[in-house]
Parts: C-alpha cells; sequence; structure tokens
C-alpha cells in the first residue's frame, strides 16, 4: 500500500481538507464574535464551532488513515530480490544469419490430377407405384426394382425419356 501513490495523495488531502476547515472555523468565530449581539454575529459563530469540529473530525480520519497505511507497510510481506534479477543480464549475442533454404522445386506428384474416389451415393427416398419399387439417390440417380429386374437411370429426367417412349 505504501507505493500506490494516490493512496498517499488521498491521505494528505484529507489532512488538508481538515486543517482547512479547522482554520476557516476559527476564523468564522473570531469575525462572529465582535457581532455576537447581532444575528449574523451568532450565525458565523456557531457556523465556525461546527466547521472547527469538522474539521477536528477529519484531521482525525486523516491520522487514522496514516496509521493505517504505516500498520499495512510492516505487515506486508517483504519481497527478497533474487540474486539472478540483482545482477545485470549478460549481454545477449547477436542472431546468427542462416542462409534460408530454399526449397525445392515441386515434382510431377503435384500437378498430376488428384484421384477422385466417387462415394457409394446414398438413399435418400423410396416409393412404391404400380407393382414397383422407385429408390432416389443422393447422386439423383433412379433405381426402378419390379419383380423380374432392377433398372437404374442417372436422372429422373432419363427416367421420363425412357418411360414416355
Amino acid at each position: 500500500m505504501r507505493g500506490v501513490w494516490f493512496f498517499r495523495l488521498s491521505r494528505w488531502g484529507v489532512a488538508g481538507l481538515g486543517l482547512t476547515l479547522a482554520l476557516w472555523g476559527v476564523a468564522a468565530m473570531f469575525e462572529g464574535w465582535d457581532k455576537i449581539q447581532i444575528e449574523r454575529g451568532w450565525s458565523l459563530f456557531i457556523s465556525g464551532a461546527v466547521a472547527v469540529s469538522g474539521g477536528v473530525v477529519t484531521l482525525a480520519i486523516a491520522a487514522a488513515l496514516s496509521r493505517l497505511d504505516h500498520a499495512l507497510a510492516t505487515l506486508a510481506p517483504r519481497v527478497a530480490v533474487p540474486a539472478a534479477a540483482a545482477e545485470p543480464p549478460a549481454p545477449v549475442p547477436p542472431p546468427a544469419t542462416a542462409t534460408p533454404a530454399v526449397a525445392s522445386p515441386p515434382g510431377f506428384e503435384a500437378y498430376a490430377p488428384k484421384r477422385f474416389v466417387a462415394e457409394e451415393p446414398v438413399e435418400v427416398d423410396r416409393y412404391e407405384n404400380g407393382g414397383a419399387l422407385y429408390v432416389m439417390f443422393s447422386d439423383g440417380s433412379v433405381e426402378i426394382r419390379d419383380e423380374s429386374r432392377v433398372r437404374r437411370f442417372a436422372s429422373l429426367s432419363e427416367l421420363r425419356a425412357q418411360v414416355g417412349a
């Protein structure tokens, strides 16, 4: 806590505020004493007394903050600086410049067409009509299964062309 600058600043700020309040209170009491027979004199004297008491209380708060700061500083664990950290670091040698490795040109395999393995089409839907089973697949092909044979068409338009002919 001792190293925190705004804590110290606030502690001194509270002390300064308390001292200022107490001094202005004494000045108001002194000013009001001469005019005590007039109402304004009583008001100045009473407000000065209130300001003095407020200043004293504020100074007490500043003293408590100061003691709290000192108590926290004595109770805080001391962190010993390691010996390695106390010594200056050894100078770092400049990095060695390595020659960049030149990549060899790609071989014939890099330019060869990739082998495409077609996946087995997945059955998407099926329905039965007129004793024939129509099975539709994920690649758009259609298969007709009846009692005697199985026919496969690449698309619905090919099926329509065959059936319509």
